[in-house]
């Protein structure tokens, strides 16, 4: 298993958050991977797509502990690797959980940052960060170089994390690549900090201990 997805391992077993901060982890999952569906009968929903089962797994989980709603789970099988497709078709409980993350149905891709009222509290903070790196994060092997990057589908939902980030003291930067806009940082003491702001406890200690062994 990749340092990456040992960290996204860790953050999606971290469940004991208030119903305030599992609201800003869903919003920031919905955000970077979700879509507001309407059908030909003009029903609406909600699905996340992701090919990281850590993912699914924690986004199921949120919707079961913040909105008791049991989500739909859909497999769709590759090679290289598995889609995951996360769908809530209830109308109502779609409505509740677009009315819990301030966004609104007719927004059907999304397309604009998360309102500022559900990060207001450090701890919300926290818990956007660690929903975003989840959905659309990664980080590269400490042994190998630093760097932490979190892919976002705008913009304005870059300078979002961006802007969250720089709140915790941490400087990172933009970079757009292939339509997506990356927000990215370098540094092996920043990205302490970053794992610190989202509870990666585990993995904050391995990487102290390579940092430490590579000054030596």
């Amino acid at each position: 298993m990749s340092f990456s997805s040992k960290v996204k391992e860790e953050l999606s077993k971290e469940c004991n958050s208030p119903r305030h901060c599992c609201i800003a982890e869903t919003a920031a999952i919905i955000s970077m991977c979700g879509k507001v569906i309407f059908d030909e009968k003009d029903h609406v929903r909600i699905e996340i797509h992701t090919e990281n089962v850590t993912v699914a797994r924690k986004y199921f989980t949120l919707l079961k502990k913040t909105f008791n709603i049991e989500a739909e789970l859909a497999v769709k099988l590759n090679q290289k690797e598995n889609t995951y497709l996360i769908r809530v078709n209830d109308r109502e409980e779609t409505r509740q959980i677009l009315q819990a993350v301030k966004l609104h149905e007719t927004d059907r891709q999304l397309a604009m940052p998360i309102p500022a009222v559900v990060v207001q509290r450090q701890c919300c903070k926290r818990a956007f960060l660690r929903g975003a790196f989840l959905a659309s994060g990664s980080i590269s092997d400490p042994n190998r170089f630093y760097h932490l990057e979190i892919v976002c589908p705008d913009a304005p939902r870059a300078e979002q994390v961006q802007e969250l980030l720089k709140s915790f003291g941490i400087d990172a930067r933009i970079v757009l690549r292939k339509n997506h806009h990356v927000v990215y940082m370098k540094e092996g003491a920043q990205i302490v900090e970053m794992l610190g702001i989202m509870e990666a406890n585990i993995a904050l200690m391995n990487l102290e201990n390579v940092r430490i062994l590579k000054e030596m």
